[in-house]
């Protein structure tokens, strides 16, 4: 019988970090690692306990002192998709309503009320397509989807690459994240100084409505003057709805109502062609619900906070005529 003979076996070299902390360059590495702690020690025993007992998005869910409709005041405005992807996390629904700041004022609770469904609404001011796609997937990851309305307009048809959902998922993986995020820590300030020291803050326009509707229709020059193809993102937009139809998930796109002064810019600055195709487009990938139309409702201004969005007796107007089955605000585009 043979014996067995073990191999040697090879310790790897320790390292020896001695050499690096000695010497003038290593007084000089502890005294940055020193300042370096000195920084965050605010941070960890101050700017930490504060968030965490304020919670300005919610996270936590701990009870907070402070009204959860004033912190909401503060954080839509700065971060609104932050908020909604905490809130679905805890609560996802299978009806979901996506887009920017237009279709974040159709009211989900009126949704639910006319179609006997949960719905959540998951469009956020300031997301892009780029970011809405994004919120599809994250909402397909969190439930089974039932029915998704995806609300894009022509301002919002492009290729801008801003996107608010990595870093919200971030937060909700590594919830240490939180107590870092600019977004967090400004409206945690906000909601100290409002509900500890009664001074309230305006995040609004800081002009009359007349004065800031002109504003918002001399932006659409520069909105409407860009280039409007979404480049690669049409296709992933394709991917959505083919997702969407594999997985047996009505799909519909929602094409917002502008007011029809708003309306009027198309012509004004010659983007007619561009519109016209950015609404074929959508219509060869699923139906489209067209509410950027003349209608008795685009006419009225008093329906509209501004150009862009309605006020909230006009939005409930328009989601239990769109969701009543049988729409006559908005025209049904594509045969999908």
């Amino acid at each position: 019988m043979m014996n067995s003979v073990e191999a040697p076996t090879d310790t790897p070299p320790q390292a020896d970090f001695r050499p690096l902390l000695a010497g003038e360059n290593g007084r000089r590495l502890r005294r940055l690692w020193f300042r370096l702690a000195l920084f965050f020690l605010p941070i960890v025993f101050i700017v930490a306990p504060l968030v965490y007992w304020v919670d300005p998005y919610n996270l936590f869910q701990n009870q907070s002192r402070i009204p959860i409709e004033l912190r909401q005041r503060y954080a839509a405005p700065l971060n609104q998709a932050l908020w909604k992807v905490f809130a679905y996390s805890r609560d996802p629904k299978p009806n979901i309503i996506l887009g920017d700041s237009q279709a974040a004022r159709f009211p989900e609770d009126q949704i639910s009320l006319v179609t006997g469904e949960p719905f959540a609404n998951l469009g956020a001011g300031g997301a892009t397509l780029r970011e809405t796609i994004d919120m599809f997937w994250f909402a397909s990851r969190e439930t089974s989807l039932h029915s998704v309305y995806f609300g894009i307009n022509f301002m919002a048809y492009n290729e801008d690459p801003r996107d608010r959902l990595p870093q919200a998922e971030a937060i909700l993986r590594t919830p240490v994240l939180y107590f870092l995020n600019s977004d967090v820590l400004e409206a945690g300030t906000y909601d100290i100084r409002d509900a500890v020291f009664h001074h309230p803050a305006n995040l609004g326009p800081q002009a009359s409505k007349d004065a800031f509707w002109q504003s918002q229709l001399q932006y659409l020059t520069a909105r409407y003057r860009r280039d409007a193809d979404p480049g690669d993102l049409r296709g992933k937009l394709q991917q959505v709805v083919d997702y969407a139809h594999q997985h047996g998930i009505q799909f519909a796109f929602i094409i917002p109502p502008q007011h029809v002064d708003a309306q009027r810019r198309v012509r004004e600055l010659g983007v007619e062609a561009q519109y016209e195709h950015f609404k074929y487009d959508l219509a060869q990938m699923a139906p489209v619900y067209d509410c950027d139309i003349d209608s008795s409702l685009t006419r009225d201004r008093n329906n509209f906070l501004d150009p862009f969005h309605l006020e909230i007796p006009a939005a409930k107007q328009l989601v239990t005529d769109l969701w009543s089955g049988h729409p006559t605000i908005c025209r049904v585009l594509g045969n999908n």
